[in-house]
């Protein structure tokens, strides 16, 4: 059902009638996942995580331009954020109706209905939430993915190198890299 849904929105931003964002959040972290590794025969294997230097980052994927909104945390997205972010996302955004799909995150579903009520009233804006345990359904994930694919890299980071990749990795997106969802 709401697959369906998803497809005729799609379907309505490609005839310019509908804006279509997929937000999310996703986490960077400073230490790269080890799967495999050697140590000397005789000793076990020693990796020094880097747990301090662990990011956020909100995103929203406008569908329709192709483009990705985001922004950096240095602690965990909590629904405040969420609100304020999404704010800032309409703030700039023309008079065309837009649709937000979210995942079904407590933080997603904080939203008060006061604010959602408001921007449907300013911003002709609804949310729309998508199953539970369906990530194949917001196109965000996917972004996600290929971005966490380039910021794998078998080296531990400090806070400052972090900051500077976060800052630079999602701003490339559409220009160094793009996903297609036709």
């Amino acid at each position: 059902m709401k697959q369906a849904t998803l497809a005729k929105l799609q379907r309505a931003v490609r005839d310019k009638v509908v804006r279509l964002l997929y937000l999310d959040e996703a986490g960077f972290h400073g230490s790269p996942p080890v799967q495999r590794s050697w140590s000397p025969r005789g000793l076990p294997h020693q990796v020094e995580p880097n747990h301090h230097c662990r990011r956020s980052v909100i995103g929203a994927l406008d569908f329709g331009e192709n483009t990705l909104i985001h922004a950096a945390h240095s602690g965990t997205i909590k629904a405040p954020n969420v609100e304020h972010f999404i704010d800032g996302v309409l703030a700039g955004a023309a008079s065309m109706p837009t649709v937000i799909v979210l995942d079904n995150a407590s933080i997603h579903h904080a939203i008060n209905e006061a604010t959602r009520q408001r921007w449907l009233l300013e911003h002709k804006t609804v949310l729309f939430y998508l199953p539970a345990y369906s990530p194949e359904l917001n196109m965000i994930e996917i972004v996600w993915r290929h971005l966490k694919y380039r910021w794998r890299r078998a080296l531990t980071w400090t806070r400052e190198t972090i900051d500077t990749e976060l800052t630079a990795l999602p701003s490339r997106y559409g220009q160094d890299f793009q996903t297609d969802f036709s």
